[in-house]
């Protein structure tokens, strides 16, 4: 094995944290406030979407192993270029501040309560950055080693949440609308886009050569869409649906029952290290895919300035402004169409050069 390569395991396990960055990003409360119990199902039709989808999306990774930002500079006229790249830019731009600014409101309300925001967000940031700086590789090895602990702490968290389910909370069931049911599954298929695309924009001579490269990806895309919809059953057992529509981050709430012989004290504070997995590595690489942009337009490559100046736009922008969910799934509407026609120039490039 090259060491210098991304494993088929290390890209697999990129692919669950995007994945579940739904929980942080979109939220069980999004899916539960809108069709109430029968939001199980919501997981259900809307697994079946991510998975077709993401059958599709390392297909395309195959028959287009450059990735974006290299399809673009060397198979697009120019005149397509200036429409893309910044649209690609400003899309990836607004998801990944919109992330920034929900984990860093999560870190102050949940975990660092006596630390200003402003202190989190430099201390987050500058975090972020040295991660990008050692690229890609670098960050396909950390979230191989995070994957196990994200694991322990899933099913460490169940386990001390059994005596707390209550499985009539999950009635009844069959209550809301086929349009609403719909809705629902689309709203959780929309948290995937963004993934999606993030992991397409990884060229493929970075990763290492295997005939059954997608297999684990995709074993671990359905393990996602699993533990999503365990949690969430978890959730609406101890708490019921109407306190969960109340809470941002139910999830958490439940956390605080779990006690172990009364030796542990605050334990959703070592749950919370999960949340914080499923926003930073979705900031990661969307700060990576910005920053290899920048550089492909530029002549001499400045990583450090450009990094620099990506960490000062995201922290002024998350003082000054706030991001509603409505931006962020627009955003992923957004990309998902830009990112159909992208394909669609591939596939006529490609024709008219057979």
């Amino acid at each position: 094995m090259k060491l210098d390569k991304i494993t088929s395991y290390q890209y697999a396990t990129l692919t669950f944290f995007l994945l579940n960055s739904f929980s942080m990003n979109v939220g069980y409360y999004t899916l539960t406030n809108q069709t109430g119990n029968d939001c199980i199902f919501s997981i259900l039709l809307g697994g079946i979407l991510i998975l077709i989808l993401a059958s599709l999306i390392f297909y395309l990774h195959e028959k287009y192993p450059d990735g974006i930002i290299e399809t673009l500079r060397k198979k697009f006229p120019i005149f397509l270029q200036i429409l893309f790249y910044p649209c690609f830019f400003l899309l990836i731009a607004a998801s990944s501040i919109y992330s920034f600014s929900l984990l860093i409101s999560f870190l102050h309300y949940y975990v660092l309560k006596e630390v200003g925001l402003l202190t989190i967000s430099f201390s987050l940031m500058i975090t972020v950055l040295y991660i990008v700086k050692k690229g890609i590789k670098t960050i396909s090895k950390i979230s191989e080693i995070f994957f196990y602990f994200s694991i322990f702490i899933f099913f460490f968290g169940a386990i001390g949440l059994i005596k707390y389910l209550n499985l009539s909370n999950l009635k009844p069931l069959l209550t809301t609308t086929i349009q609403k049911n719909i809705s629902s599954s689309l709203t959780y298929f929309l948290s995937s886009i963004i993934p999606f695309f993030l992991l397409f924009s990884i060229p493929k001579k970075e990763m290492e050569p295997t005939k059954n490269f997608k297999k684990l990806p995709y074993l671990l895309t359905l393990l996602s869409i699993i533990l999503t919809f365990i949690q969430l059953v978890i959730i609406l057992s101890v708490l019921g649906i109407h306190l969960t529509n109340i809470y941002q981050n139910p999830d958490m709430i439940i956390y605080k029952k779990i006690s172990f012989l009364n030796i542990l004290e605050r334990v959703e504070v070592f749950l919370a290290f999960n949340n914080i997995l499923n926003s930073l590595f979705i900031i990661i690489l969307g700060i990576h895919f910005m920053n290899q942009m920048i550089n492909s337009l530029l002549k001499k490559k400045k990583e450090h300035i450009s990094l620099a100046l990506i960490g000062l736009f995201f922290i002024m922008v998350t003082t000054l402004f706030t991001f509603p969910l409505s931006l962020y799934l627009k955003t992923s509407i957004l990309i998902f169409l830009l990112f159909g026609i992208f394909i669609l120039c591939c596939l006529k490039y490609k024709y008219n050069h057979h």
